[in-house]
């Protein structure tokens, strides 16, 4: 990134904050920092004092960039920690939760926080180390943080029982030179001083002082909470796809049913059409029955008239009965004139 660096670019890009994140030393060169008893945290109340702003405008900076924050290890503490105790004299009386900031927390916000003088020196610092860095690589210079990171992975490595050219390899890859270069270094001060620790020892470099190892716990903390929050983020992951699983087999089951459904619908459509058929030949029908049975009473009514004038004509030629009406009697004579009537066995006229 070298020369192209520019303030702004620590507020606008989460990348450049980092990549330059572990640069905790600037923090003292600028102002001396209000530390809790465990020299490793600052609370939010000492941060803000630190960049002279409001408590509110940390406390929602801390909101606002959670993710950033939980990776440099911002966390907060109960009465009920153990921890809570160690840091109860540097704390109000009735105050029971104290959220902690790691000096990288701390860094993070004066790389993010516009409108704060101690801020912008902060990052004016940190522009100032990229520029040293920048000439020093071009110079092929060694710095103090370069020895120190080859130690510590020589040391690593070695304890892992990988090889001494593998462990230069990897170092090359963090501190950006040539392997070559790296042994060739390593090999000289390791001729004069004994061992690259004994050297460092001996020269008192900066990142052995007090601060610089509590630098390294920090470190070593954000590392294990950067494991353990990458673990919880798989375990949240596998939660959410054996959800996403299930919640897509059940979307296929309701497509399934839907499917069923809709055939459903179209049966019954189906079924109501045949039965508004059928309501429709019923009521034809009901209506040929009506008509019928109308036919029928009225064959009834002619069959019983029929009957009576045959019971009459029966009394008349069987038994001389005699008739009142004058009418019934002509007519019933007329009906019999030229007729003959006997009796069959059932008692019935038959007429021949």
């Amino acid at each position: 990134m070298g020369a192209l660096l520019k303030i702004d670019n620590f507020v606008e890009d989460k990348n450049v904050r980092d990549q330059y994140i572990d640069r905790t030393e600037v923090l003292e060169k600028v102002k001396s920092l209000s530390m809790l008893p465990d020299k490793k945290h600052m609370t939010v109340r000492a941060v803000a004092d630190f960049y002279e702003v409001e408590y509110a405008v940390i406390g929602n900076m801390l909101t606002r960039y959670k993710k950033e924050f939980q990776t440099d290890g911002v966390h907060t503490l109960t009465s009920k920690d153990e921890a809570f105790n160690k840091l109860t004299k540097a704390l109000p009386s009735k105050q029971f939760v104290v959220k902690l900031l790691p000096k990288r927390a701390v860094l993070r916000i004066g790389m993010l926080l516009r409108d704060s003088e101690v801020a912008v020196k902060v990052r004016d610092y940190l522009l100032k180390v990229e520029e040293t860095s920048t000439i020093d690589q071009k110079r092929g210079v060694w710095t103090d943080a370069d020895l120190i990171t080859l130690n510590e992975i020589m040391k690593d490595e070695t304890n892992k029982g990988n090889s001494k050219w593998g462990a230069i390899r990897k170092a090359a890859k963090v501190i950006k030179k040539n392997p070559h270069a790296i042994y060739q270094k390593y090999k000289n001060v390791n001729k004069k001083h004994g061992t690259l620790e004994k050297y460092i020892e001996g020269n008192n470099l900066i990142y052995l002082n007090k601060q610089s190892k509590e630098a390294q716990e920090e470190i070593s903390l954000v590392t294990k909470s950067t494991a353990h929050e990458e673990q919880q983020h798989n375990i949240v992951v596998g939660t959410f796809q054996t959800k996403m699983n299930k919640m897509l087999n059940d979307m296929k089951n309701i497509s399934d049913l839907e499917s069923t459904i809709h055939d459903l619908k179209l049966e019954v459509r189906d079924l109501k059409h045949q039965l508004e058929i059928k309501e429709m030949e019923l009521s034809a029908n009901t209506e040929s029955i009506t008509k019928k049975d109308k036919m029928i009473s009225k064959y009834k009514k002619e069959k019983l008239t029929l009957e009576a004038s045959i019971k009459a004509i029966r009394k008349i030629v069987l038994n001389g009965v005699k008739v009142n009406s004058s009418e019934v009697q002509d007519t019933l004579e007329s009906e019999a004139s030229g007729r003959k009537f006997t009796q069959d066995k059932s008692g019935l006229i038959q007429l021949k």
